[in-house]
This record gives structure tokens, C-alpha cells and sequence, in this order.
């Protein structure tokens, strides 16, 4: 009786894990953006990178949100596996005060995740206010948030420099450095910089196993209160 429950048991996992592990599979990193506090009356976007983990097409098929404050318009609507794309969020704070959350739904071919969501937050303050307040804040300033390795063959590791720089009136303080996958690795240069300050962050990225045109992408987030979590995409396209 034993050797028969064990033959339907090895019989049937194959099926358990082609079920858990086949299909397109979305996934984000960053789901839900802070914009901080947002002058009343101006308009601010945020690109949310969505990734396809599964092992078929990702189909985005149809974008909406809970209002008419935001625009949600995706880079692409197929998604091979491994590939990400940006969908655009605009947020209209014109006649609008204090906390604001709004929702972004994804609708696609994931089983799992037919709507999947998205979502914003922001403090909508009066003009007045903000420019007192943004007169003492620390603010991050990058040249580009996004690199292209090019070709590069299967195995190797490339790197890059990303560079950033303190351009506020107070201390700019990096807390938190994450990578969407272990095959990146990020080192800081200083966790702390005073205004006017320059810094880096060492990324490198192991192609061991990848095939093909991948994006990893990577999230800094700081005290800067209009820009608290900056997430850097990185492409390349590994040969074998």
C-alpha cells in the first residue's frame, strides 16, 4: 500500500510544480510610491518598473486608477520573462489638501495577479508652507536614473558607478540600499552627505544563468522628502 501511495505522489509532482512555477508571473519592487509633500496646485510623475518573473508573455491588459488625478500609460503591453517596462503616473494635486492615497489597477494575464495594484501617496500642502519647509530639506540629485550595459557575454560580472550628489540646504542621508535580485550587488560609498557633497553607489551585476535582454532594478531611499525612494533600472543583454 505504501510503494502505491508513493507512485501517485511522484506521479503527480511534476504537476505541482510546473502549476506553481509556469505562467507570467508581474512583479514590482517598488508597488507603492511616497511622493512626500507636494506643493497644492502641482502636477508630479513617478515611473513604476514592472517586472514578468514567470517563464511566458506578460500580458498588461488594461490600466485604471481610483481617480481622475492619475494617468497610468505603460512603456509596453508584452512583457517577455525577464523583461520590466515603466508605467507613468501623474498626479494632479490642483484643488487637493493634505494626505492622498490612490490605487493603480493592473490588469493582466498572471493567474495569480489578474489586478494587480499599484499605488501613490502625497501630502498636498499649501505653497506657502512648502517653500518654508523646503527651505531646510535635504534633497538627492542624480544625472541619469537608469543604465544600459549593452552586450555582454553569459557569466560575466559588469559594473557601474551610479553617482548622486547633495544638493539641499541640510544633511542628505542615504538609510537603505536594495536590489530586486541577488544577482546585484550594491556598495555605498558614505551613508551621510553634507550639502553640496558628492557620492556613489558601486553596482555590479552577475549574468551567471541569464539569457538574453534583462532589467534588474535597484531602490535608494533617503530623507529627502520629495523624492524618498529612487529606483535605478538597469538593462543589459547577455549572449551566450
Amino acid at each position: 500500500m505504501k510503494n502505491k501511495y508513493l507512485i501517485v505522489v511522484l506521479l503527480l509532482l511534476p504537476t505541482f510544480i510546473n502549476a506553481q512555477f509556469v505562467g507570467p508571473k508581474i512583479y514590482s519592487m517598488e508597488p507603492e510610491y511616497n511622493f512626500g509633500k507636494v506643493v497644492e496646485g502641482s502636477i508630479v510623475v513617478h515611473d513604476f518598473v514592472v517586472t514578468n518573473n514567470g517563464d511566458t508573455e506578460l500580458s498588461l491588459i488594461k490600466i485604471n486608477s481610483t481617480c481622475g488625478c492619475t494617468v497610468a500609460k505603460p512603456v509596453k503591453e508584452k512583457i517577455k520573462p525577464g523583461d520590466s517596462t515603466k508605467i507613468s503616473i501623474t498626479f494632479n494635486s490642483a484643488s487637493r489638501s493634505g494626505k492622498q492615497k490612490k490605487y493603480i489597477n493592473v490588469f493582466t494575464n498572471d493567474k495569480l495577479n489578474t489586478n494587480y495594484r499599484l499605488s501613490i501617496l502625497a501630502d498636498v500642502v499649501p505653497k506657502e508652507k512648502m517653500i518654508n519647509q523646503k527651505s531646510a530639506s535635504p534633497k538627492i540629485f542624480v544625472e541619469k536614473n537608469q543604465h544600459n550595459f549593452g552586450k555582454v557575454k553569459e557569466g560575466s560580472v559588469v559594473s557601474w558607478d551610479f553617482a548622486f550628489k547633495s544638493v539641499g540646504n541640510s544633511t542628505l542621508i542615504i538609510t537603505d540600499v536594495k536590489t530586486s535580485c541577488g544577482c546585484t550587488a550594491a556598495l555605498l560609498s558614505k551613508d551621510k552627505l553634507e550639502p553640496g557633497e558628492s557620492g556613489k553607489v558601486k553596482i555590479e551585476l552577475d549574468t551567471k544563468g541569464m539569457k538574453g535582454k534583462k532589467s534588474r532594478t535597484l531602490a535608494i531611499t533617503s530623507n529627502d522628502p520629495s523624492n524618498p525612494r529612487m529606483i535605478i533600472t538597469l538593462f543589459v543583454d547577455v549572449e551566450k
